[in-house]
C-alpha cells in the first residue's frame, strides 16, 4: 500500500498535477478507542469523546501547484520518537528526485535534530516557535521599536542530551486572527494596547532559510506559506469522510483503512485536475465530488471485472 501512494505519487508528477517542488506539510492525527487494551500502540488523550484512548498516526503529504496530495502514514507506539519517520519521509522523498522546498510542520516537532537534518538535506523548515523567555523579549524590542520583524535565533537541543544539534533559524513575527502587525505595534506605542495584549496578538515562525534582501516581503511571503499547513488538517477531515469509520479491532486493518482512504483521497484530487485541464463535458472541477470519484472507481472496477469473467 506504501508503493501505490508512492507510484501515485509519480503518476501526478507525470500527468502534471504536481511539479518536482513540493512543500511537506506533517502531522498527527487522533483515532478514538473504546476497548480495554493497555499496550504500546494505544496511548492517552484528552481530546476524545467518551474515552481517554487513542491510537496515534503521523501523516505526511505534499503542496504543490495548489494541488494537496496524502504521501505517507505511520501508527506512531507510546514513547516512539518522531525525529526519525519525520527524517527518514524527507530523505525518502530527496530519493524519488523531488526537490523539498519547506518542510511545513507543528511545534510539536520542535526539535533541533529535525531541523539539522532537514537543512542538511537542501530543504528548509517552517515552524511556530515557541513562547520562551527569549523569544517575549524579541516581541517587546519590536513593538517598542527597537528591532525589525526578523530576527535570528539559535535552536539547540537540551544539556543533557547524548548528541546535541545546534541550528540557526530566522525569526518572523506575523500577527494572530486577522489583525496586521504594524497596526498592533501603533497601538502599542500609542498606548491603546497593554505590552501584554500587544505581544498576545503576534505569534512567530521560525525558518532555516536566510532571508532575501526585501525583508518585509520575505516575511509575508513565508508567513503566508506556513498557513499552507492547514491542507493536511483539513485533509484529514476529508479521509473521515470517505466512508464509514473502520470497526476493526485490528491494528493493522485500521492502518491499511487509513492507507485506502489517502489513495481514494488523491485520486479524487488528481482526477478533478484532470478534468478541469480537459474540460471533458464541460463539467467545473470543483463539481467532481468524493462521491462521485468514488462511484467512478467502483464502475471502472466492475467494468474490468466484467472483462475478465
Amino acid at each position: 500500500m506504501r508503493a501505490c501512494l508512492d507510484d501515485q505519487l509519480k503518476e501526478a508528477l507525470q500527468t502534471s498535477v504536481i511539479s518536482r517542488k513540493v512543500d511537506v506539510l506533517i502531522d498527527f492525527t487522533e483515532h478514538p478507542y473504546y476497548g480495554k487494551r493497555e499496550d504500546k500502540m494505544i496511548k492517552g488523550t484528552t481530546r476524545q469523546k467518551g474515552t481517554n484512548k487513542m491510537r496515534h498516526y503521523l501523516g505526511f503529504s505534499v503542496f504543490s501547484k495548489n494541488t494537496h496530495l496524502f504521501v505517507g502514514l505511520e501508527h506512531v507506539a507510546k514513547n516512539q520518537s518522531r525525529v526519525p519517520l519525520v527524517i527518514n519521509f524527507v530523505e525518502h522523498l530527496f530519493n524519488m528526485s523531488f526537490k523539498v522546498g519547506f518542510v511545513i510542520i507543528d511545534r510539536e516537532f520542535y526539535r533541533a535534530e529535525i531541523l539539522d537534518e532537514i537543512k542538511g538535506m537542501g530543504g528548509n523548515v517552517l515552524i511556530p516557535a515557541k513562547d520562551y523567555k527569549k523569544i517575549k523579549k524579541f516581541k517587546e524590542d519590536y513593538l517598542k521599536g527597537k528591532a525589525g520583524r526578523i530576527r535570528e535565533y539559535l535552536v539547540s537541543s537540551a544539556l543533557g542530551a547524548k548528541h546535541r544539534f545546534f541550528q540557526k533559524v530566522f525569526l518572523v513575527f506575523d500577527a494572530k486572527k486577522k489583525l496586521y502587525l504594524l497596526d498592533i505595534k501603533r497601538q502599542f506605542q500609542r498606548g491603546e494596547l497593554s505590552l501584554k495584549d500587544a505581544s498576545e496578538n503576534i505569534y512567530a515562525i521560525m525558518t532555516t532559510e536566510k532571508p532575501k534582501r526585501k525583508n518585509s516581503s520575505w516575511a509575508s511571503r513565508r508567513s503566508k506559506r506556513y498557513k499552507k499547513r492547514w491542507f493536511i488538517e483539513s485533509g484529514f477531515r476529508d479521509l473521515n469522510r470517505t466512508g464509514p469509520r473502520c470497526k476493526s479491532t485490528y491494528d493493522n486493518v485500521r492502518y491499511l483503512d487509513l492507507l485506502a482512504r489517502m489513495l481514494l483521497y488523491n485520486s479524487w484530487k488528481m482526477n478533478r485536475i484532470l478534468l478541469k485541464k480537459h474540460k471533458k463535458n464541460n463539467l467545473k472541477s470543483q463539481d467532481w465530488t468524493q462521491y462521485e470519484n468514488q462511484c467512478f472507481l467502483a464502475n471502472q472496477f466492475l467494468t474490468v471485472e466484467k472483462k475478465l469473467i
